[in-house]
């Protein structure tokens, strides 16, 4: 009795790994420029552009300088969306909470601008500083990172 619920598990497992097709198969599919490009975890869809939005900021790095402790610094970041689809923001995301962003919720069509807004409270930040600032979109990159510098003296 005991060999036959090993049979049927290891049948079960073996039917299990085998429904879909293989890397192989998937990969022989695919057009040539596309194999080795799909992102981890995510379809391709053949004929489908899925990097057709770019975000291109314009500076990615601010340096304010020297500022009293207790001062808030703003400062806008200008990007374009380069791309051929419009560009939708989903989030924007500080490294801590004294840094504030507010950014363009609109799709920005291809060859507008938008802009995040950062505002950062020195407040209690005294010392060198390095705030980061993660635009996700749809961009072909998902990924953006903004950086502001500079040092709070008291």
């Amino acid at each position: 009795m005991k060999w036959i619920s090993l049979f049927f598990a290891g049948l079960l497992l073996v039917t299990a790994c085998n429904t879909g097709k293989n890397q192989e198969q998937e990969a022989a599919d695919l057009p040539l420029d596309q194999i080795g490009k799909q992102p981890v975890g995510q379809a391709v869809i053949p004929g489908a552009d899925s990097a057709a939005a770019v975000l291109e900021v314009e500076n990615d790095s601010y340096d304010f300088g020297e500022v009293k402790e207790g001062e808030k610094v703003e400062h806008e970041f200008m990007f374009t969306n380069t791309g051929s689809s419009p560009l939708i923001i989903s989030n924007v995301q500080a490294s801590c909470g004294c840094t504030t962003p507010e950014y363009s919720k609109n799709p920005i069509a291809p060859g507008d601008k938008g802009m995040v807004k950062v505002v950062f409270n020195s407040a209690g930040q005294v010392g060198k500083q390095h705030k980061v600032v993660t635009v996700s979109s749809n961009a072909a990159s998902p990924n953006t990172l903004l950086h502001l510098r500079g040092e709070v003296k008291k």
